[in-house]
């Protein structure tokens, strides 16, 4: 059901019509004569996956290709059509489809500790204080290089193993990255962004607190050693 006073609705003409639906994704029909072929447009971040966002990262650290293919690649990507089908797309729509997926690389997310993804209930690392050696390991190797980020989910976020009516929860076992990552890749990319938003932070914060820890401690070792010179410069 389309709604022209909705002004994130773009208005597609041509080949295209326009169909809002109560999920408030957009989709819209692309008829090229002989087959009708649906595409849909993400209207937010939270309707574009990790392996979604790692191929748009890919694509645009390529040098071999101009502007017109890389776009081309772009909404194949994004909209689920072959690379064929999108030159059925009219010079206008075509730029509407672009600025919609622009608009929605860039909305804001926010952290999510928890959420259910294929029917698993997933939970972020609860207490950070209690993080495992192999745990910070992996997040050190993986980190936020978006290749593999995918592998850097399956260590912040695991299945929830046990809850209690205050919000306090448990997750399973850290046993390495080989059994969600591929999972992980399906996740929807705000969840994404706020949970790197919420470990950079927190990272900040640990190294501040180290370099304060260290300061500390190297000038109480300098304030040691200065009251235990003798008046000939000789440690007693």
């Amino acid at each position: 059901m389309s709604d022209n006073k909705n002004p994130s609705v773009a208005k597609l003409g041509g080949f295209f019509d326009l169909i809002c639906q109560v999920t408030k994704q957009l989709k819209i029909s692309l008829n090229n004569m002989k087959d009708k072929v649906e595409i849909t447009l993400p209207e937010n971040i939270s309707e574009i996956t990790l392996e979604q966002f790692q191929r748009y990262d890919k694509l645009m650290k390529r040098t071999d290709l101009d502007e017109f293919n890389r776009n081309k690649r772009l909404i194949e990507i994004f909209c689920g059509i072959t690379f064929r089908e999108v030159d059925n797309i009219g010079e206008k729509d075509y730029d509407d489809i672009l600025g919609q997926i622009a608009i929605a690389l860039t909305t804001n997310s926010e952290f999510i500790p928890r959420f259910t993804h294929n029917g698993v209930d997933l939970g972020f690392i609860p207490n950070f204080d209690k993080i495992t050696t192999a745990e910070y390991v992996d997040l050190s190797t993986h980190g936020i290089d978006v290749e593999n980020l995918h592998k850097t989910m399956a260590v912040l976020f695991r299945p929830v193993t046990g809850k209690d009516p205050f919000g306090n929860y448990k997750i399973a076992e850290y046993n390495g990255t080989s059994q969600y990552a591929d999972m992980m890749r399906g996740i929807p990319m705000n969840v994404v962004n706020g949970a790197l938003v919420f470990f950079y932070n927190l990272a900040n914060e640990l190294q501040d607190y180290t370099l304060r820890y260290t300061m500390e401690a190297r000038r109480k070792e300098k304030a040691h050693l200065t009251t235990s010179l003798s008046g000939d410069g000789m440690l007693r």
